[in-house]
């Protein structure tokens, strides 16, 4: 076992080094990406997808002294091992749908468009959705973020205020792509870092309850998955989507709260009979 004061060095060194690693590989791409290739579309979701496994690159590198005791192949196992809730699943499938598709029909009709006309529903582009969203983001993150930090947070915070502060952390670390990939400057950029983080914060918090509930990682990939695939067929405003998004996902996200507390006082109730 480790010593309190070593796991949180760990902790705070694997943070740090997921930021720092983040932003060296980011900076340096966007430049060639942007001054060679003219910052296309294609090239810029390619970039997206090799920054989202620096938090999975770190916990390799790392992996040593995060688990001295351990093997990858125990982590992985262990990651993966209990049995999926699959009534999880498809609860979360169908919510975070239903938030996509109220949030689209808000905006159409307050933009006076035709649902459609926000929607790219073509062959090529499912195609390119599934593709991307399957190398990008969840896979890339989530034995990072939810697979080491959340657990070791979690451990020392509990599990709300852990979900909450490594939500805090993932959203943060989005920070560089606020100013890279948006093309925001002046009120928009203010408006638009505000609702990104409430969004983002908030699905950490709704991972990291369901990740306690289910300890298999297939349950935070599927959620960021989903989160990441319905974004791909929106053809409006970014910034309109992720504001009612935030709004739509902290709900959400207090609703889990709630659920958590409530399984906890029942589990407390069978308890006390028994």
């Amino acid at each position: 076992m480790q010593s309190i004061s070593k796991e949180k060095k760990y902790i705070k060194q694997y943070i740090i080094s997921v930021y720092l690693l983040f932003w060296l590989v980011l900076f340096p791409l966007s430049g060639i990406a942007i001054s060679k290739l003219g910052g296309a579309p294609l090239v810029m979701q390619f970039l997206t997808a090799i920054n989202s496994w620096v938090p999975t690159i770190v916990l390799l590198i790392m992996f040593k002294k995060l688990y001295p005791n351990s093997t990858l192949k125990n982590f992985y196992t262990n990651s993966f091992r209990e049995r999926l809730n699959i009534r999880l699943l498809i609860v979360t499938f169908l919510i975070q749908l239903l938030i996509f598709l109220v949030s689209i029909y808000f905006l159409a009709t307050k933009q006076g468009f035709p649902v459609k006309n926000l929607l790219d529903l073509s062959s090529s582009t499912i195609i390119s959705a599934i593709f991307f969203t399957l190398i990008q983001g969840a896979v890339g993150e989530e034995s990072g973020w939810r697979g080491y930090l959340q657990q070791a947070v979690e451990e020392k915070l509990g599990v709300i205020k852990g979900s909450i502060i490594v939500g805090l952390i993932w959203n943060f670390w989005h920070a560089p792509l606020w100013f890279v990939s948006t093309g925001y400057n002046g009120i928009e950029l203010v408006k638009y870092i505000i609702v990104f983080s409430i969004c983002i914060t908030s699905v950490g918090v709704i991972i990291g309850i369901c990740y306690h509930h289910c300890k298999n990682l297939l349950v935070p990939i599927w959620i960021h998955f989903m989160l990441n695939f319905y974004t791909e067929f929106y053809r409006g405003e970014l910034i309109d989507l992720i504001s009612v998004f935030a709004l739509g996902y902290m709900i959400l996200a207090l609703v889990f709260i709630y659920w958590h507390r409530l399984s906890i006082r029942k589990l407390n109730a069978i308890e006390k009979l028994n």
